[in-house]
């Protein structure tokens, strides 16, 4: 979804501020489908390498974070990486990837050529110029958004990308949860890892939106930024099954 250069509401006080130029940010959070192929591909042209069924990236050094191997996802059942090949849970292909870590993350935007966005860009393209709540407005149930004890067709797992667009799935009725600028899931279901820092003495990535396992509708507002990890080094290698991600592109000059 393209969101133009311009002003837009930041934090829990919705102050002001701007984003100078135009880009264009995911309609949904990475799926398992992507996320396998990009693992195949990666993996087939030695961009990842695995050992011992954990797929790793060699990350150059970008001050604060130094170079090193770091792990892309937690293997689980949706994903296994077996000897040579990738396993996928083909019921799940169309739910967001998720126990990805920021280093697996930031491997599939550079493979692609992407972005992970900045919580300026984040917060943009979830509410725009308004004072907005969460990224439909100010009102949550669970037809909006999967978070913690929704009770939604899944619970307790992700659900598809995109489900609640206003659709009645059975007998579960979705309200269309989509963001200012047309992002579905930018509350609940994935926790979506963004390219800013937060230091207190190591690196730590902000994350944004909330996630259907650790979440409540609190923490599914816009405003709300959270960090992951212990106080042990590298807390960008940590990863739970609610992380995932979507990207940014930038217009190259």
């Amino acid at each position: 979804m393209k969101v133009p250069a311009g002003a837009y509401k930041k934090g829990i006080d919705c102050i002001t501020d701007s984003v100078k130029y135009d880009y264009w940010i995911g309609k949904y959070e990475i799926s398992n489908a992507q996320f396998t192929r990009f693992l195949t591909d990666a993996l087939k042209k030695k961009f990842l390498f695995s050992a011992e069924q954990v797929a790793y990236y060699h990350y150059m050094a970008n001050p604060p974070v130094p170079e090193g191997d770091y792990r892309v996802r937690i293997s689980d059942e949706r994903i296994r990486i077996d000897k040579d090949s990738i396993r996928t849970d083909t019921t799940q292909l169309d739910h967001p990837a998720t126990s990805v870590s920021w280093f697996g993350a930031r491997a599939f935007c550079d493979f692609y050529g992407f972005d992970l966005p900045t919580e300026a860009e984040w917060e943009k393209a979830a509410r725009g110029n308004t004072s907005r709540w969460f990224p439909w407005g100010n009102t949550i149930d669970s037809s909006y958004a999967n978070y913690f004890n929704s009770n939604d067709p899944f619970e307790p797992g992700t659900t598809p990308v995109g489900y609640y667009n206003g659709t009645v799935h059975g007998s579960f009725k979705t309200h269309d949860a989509r963001s200012y600028y047309g992002c579905y899931d930018m509350a609940g279901n994935a926790w979506e890892w963004t390219a800013d820092y937060w230091l207190p003495q190591i690196p730590y990535n902000k994350g944004k939106g909330g996630g259907h396992l650790y979440h409540s509708p609190a923490f599914l507002q816009i405003y709300y930024t959270s960090t992951f990890g212990p106080a042990t080094a590298p807390a960008l290698d940590m990863c739970n099954k609610s992380d995932g991600f979507r990207v940014v592109f930038h217009q190259k000059k």
